[in-house]
């Protein structure tokens, strides 16, 4: 028998289970943490309570199950849809908290995308019918306009889940689902950063991770030192899973354009599947309240 663990990594809290390839639930944990507040409407986190808590979830539920770590074939890792994503410097150390999704501070700059940036070029491409301060985009522009120092130190902006993917593996990547909800950058057209958009916004496309991965697919395989850790065996596959809405949405059989879900945590996220991108105010419903 097989076996497989899924972790995500959340507002509040980071959670694994441990399940065989029947879809038996073997083990499970949660590692609770905060979010920090320093100001009215401000959100962030420091990347390493994310990966405490992956770390710590994923140890728990290898050591709960008893199954011999040469028998776990995966470990898939989603993640909250991080904002700004992960500053990083040039040696992938933070170089401040993650501007997280709840994040309202970037008000100026939403205002500023709307009086200087071709809306209708922006939707086209990037699918961003919506500006607002929620999106990753916003965010990484507030720390350009406001932060210079930690500007010119960050080398990636990198979303949790890609982030805690790259201190288990070494392999820096980033998934199609984190890219698109970093918003206002990302081409959902050709799949990649949209140059037009980054210039528009005075942006350089090496801010941004340069290599994509499906949510299903291999990001990279644990690090000796990290598999001895984590007590599973070497060089075991991780994969990048994506955004967690997104992946919640397929946990719960959410396949067929028509359907519609709402996931309930630290806020409410309504999702409709649909063959094609919706333009106008039903986007509106896939904002968190």
């Amino acid at each position: 028998m097989k076996y497989l663990i899924g972790t995500d990594i959340g507002t509040s809290g980071t959670k694994s289970i441990l399940m065989d390839t029947n879809g038996k639930l073997l083990a499970q944990d949660l590692e609770e943490y905060d979010v920090l507040t320093p100001k009215p409407l401000w959100a962030e986190q420091w990347p390493k309570v994310w990966l405490k808590g992956a770390k710590n979830s994923i140890r728990a539920v290898v050591k709960k199950s008893g199954v011999d770590a040469n028998d776990i074939a995966g470990l898939g890792i989603s993640g909250l849809y991080g904002g700004s994503g992960i500053p990083v410097d040039k040696n992938m150390e933070p170089v401040r908290p993650d501007l997280i999704w709840m994040d309202r501070r970037a008000a100026k700059e939403t205002q500023w995308v709307k009086e200087n940036v071709d809306l209708d070029r922006l939707s086209e491409i990037t699918g961003n019918d919506v500006v607002d301060p929620y999106y990753g985009y916003t965010k990484v522009l507030w720390i350009k306009n406001h932060e210079p120092e930690n500007w010119k130190k960050t080398k990636l902006f990198l979303p949790p889940n890609n982030y805690v993917i790259y201190k288990l593996t070494g392999e820096v990547s980033i998934d199609y689902s984190a890219a698109g909800n970093i918003g206002g950058f990302y081409d959902i057209n050709k799949g990649t950063w949209s140059k037009e958009m980054m210039d528009a916004m005075g942006v350089p496309m090496d801010k941004m991770p340069q290599k994509f991965v499906d949510a299903t697919e291999i990001a990279g395989y644990l690090t000796d030192d990290v598999a001895k850790d984590l007590g599973l065996a070497a060089h075991t596959p991780v994969i990048a899973g994506g955004v967690d809405v997104g992946a919640a949405n397929v946990g719960m059989g959410i396949f067929e354009p028509g359907h519609y879900v709402a996931a309930i945590g630290s806020s409410m996220n309504a999702a409709l599947v649909s063959e094609r991108p919706i333009k106008g105010k039903l986007n509106r419903l896939a904002l968190p309240i």
